[in-house]
């Protein structure tokens, strides 16, 4: 994770952010959106949006396509927004490139179309009590009536890029809006407590060695914690020796909720050694680390739970969703803040 998207997590630390889906097998027409050129090309799309780990029945994406001002759809112009737990964002901003590009015309109007929430890996937001024009149809819908009552307090978080700059809004909704509102949407919660945890898509991609990590928290009191952040190396597809860590008991707090800690000897590592983190009790007067809920990579956990850190791995790692550690590190070369991803750690 990027240090200004941890640095804003940690703030928010206790936060219970609104956030609302859009409806279940539903068509929003986005009508905020009015296209100015007479001739361009939607390339890429700014969106607030939640993804999930796919599984056999959560297999679904929305979508969006183009209107013709008198509601019949724009044949071609679909197109499925397709994110993974490995090609997540560590910013916190998603713009998906739309490949190939929409045509559009003036007079056209943008819509996305959201299947099931409970079947969908990816689903798209919307903020309640913002001014924003949109209607809403039956998902399959290929010709929509334009001239009903539009809903006026809901903003979904689905924003347009063209060539030439060709959007206008009717209530001043930019790319900046749409960013802002993505990152509000999500929280930040506890870790579960006593256990292991393996990201292989959290990974090195050279030698160096770690010599800061930054980490999201909340300090209770001064009890003695073993929660640790570490260095993994794969042996095997079930096996894993521990090659470094950091007991997190003594760290320095460096903004709202946030931390650092220094190696006393900093931590070797080799290109593709995997991230870890042990969390320990989250009861009590002790340090607590953070995670963001959804929008991380594929989260690996040791079961049953472990009453300290383990030095090796032996066995088969359950999936445990797709949390996103509030973590990063500064490392020997180059110096510099990183959590890159599609889910490496570039030095």
């Amino acid at each position: 994770m990027e240090l200004p998207l941890l640095t804003y997590r940690a703030q928010r630390i206790g936060t219970s952010p609104s956030q609302t889906f859009v409806g279940n097998n539903r068509l929003r027409v986005l009508q905020e959106y009015q296209f100015n050129c007479s001739f361009t090309n939607i390339t890429s799309l700014i969106l607030g949006i939640n993804i999930r780990e796919a599984t056999g029945s959560r297999n679904l994406y929305p979508s969006v396509q183009v209107f013709r001002p008198n509601g019949s759809l724009v044949t071609g112009s679909e197109r499925t927004i397709y994110y993974s737990t490995s090609n997540v964002s560590t910013s916190g901003v998603f713009e998906y490139p739309l490949n190939p590009p929409i045509p559009i015309m003036s007079g056209d109007l943008l819509a996305v179309s959201q299947p099931l929430r409970g079947n969908s890996v990816v689903r798209v937001y919307y903020i309640s009590g913002i001014t924003a024009n949109s209607q809403e149809f039956n998902y399959d819908d290929t010709n929509v009536d334009l001239t009903t009552n539009p809903i006026t307090n809901q903003l979904i978080l689905v924003y347009p890029v063209t060539d030439g700059y060709c959007v206008n809004s009717a209530n001043s909704i930019t790319p900046s809006v749409i960013k802002q509102k993505a990152l509000e949407v999500l929280r930040s919660q506890v870790f579960f407590g006593q256990h292991q945890f393996i990201y292989p898509w959290i990974v090195f991609s050279c030698n160096g060695s770690v010599t800061k990590w930054i980490f999201g928290a909340n300090n209770n009191g001064s009890t003695a914690i073993q929660s640790e952040l570490q260095i993994w190396r794969q042996l095997s597809p079930n096996n894993y020796n521990k090659t470094g860590s950091s007991l997190v008991n003594a760290n320095t707090m460096i903004g709202t909720n946030l931390y650092e800690f220094i190696p006393q000897t900093p931590l070797q590592f080799q290109e593709g050694d995997i991230f870890g983190v042990y969390s320990d009790r989250t009861d009590g007067e002790r340090l607590v680390l953070y995670e963001q809920r959804f929008n991380g990579p594929t989260n690996l956990r040791v079961d049953p739970g472990q009453n300290s850190p383990p030095s090796t791995i032996s066995q088969s790692l359950a999936v445990a969703n797709n949390d996103f550690p509030l973590v990063t590190v500064k490392i020997s070369k180059p110096l510099k803040f990183l959590f890159k991803i599609i889910c490496i750690i570039r030095c």
